[in-house]
């Protein structure tokens, strides 16, 4: 059984989760205008539960690369599929 998706960025099943490795995330905010990576948290440093912090927001796919491999010390094909720039969804 899987957790229902969330709207708050720092819930583990947060619906605009792009995706993760290891302990870190890479996500659309809310508003879907910029990406933002993402490192876990455990229970022991939170008294709420495992959440996710904020290590980065970006605008660009280069840049949000650049310091996930700067972080991770790895690359990630998802990034690279990722489009050159986030846009904004249309709301309805």
């Amino acid at each position: 059984m899987t957790a229902p998706l969330e709207h708050r960025e720092t819930a583990d099943s947060y619906h605009g989760e792009v995706f993760r490795r290891g302990g870190y995330r890479v996500i659309a905010c809310r508003d879907h205008i910029q990406w933002i990576l993402q490192k876990r948290r455990t229970s022991q440093e939170s008294c709420a539960g495992a959440r996710w912090k904020a290590v980065g927001y970006f605008q660009t796919r280069n840049a949000l690369a650049r310091v996930w491999h700067s972080k991770t010390g790895g690359h990630a094909p998802k990034i690279a599929a990722l489009p050159e720039q986030i846009t904004r969804r249309a709301t309805i």
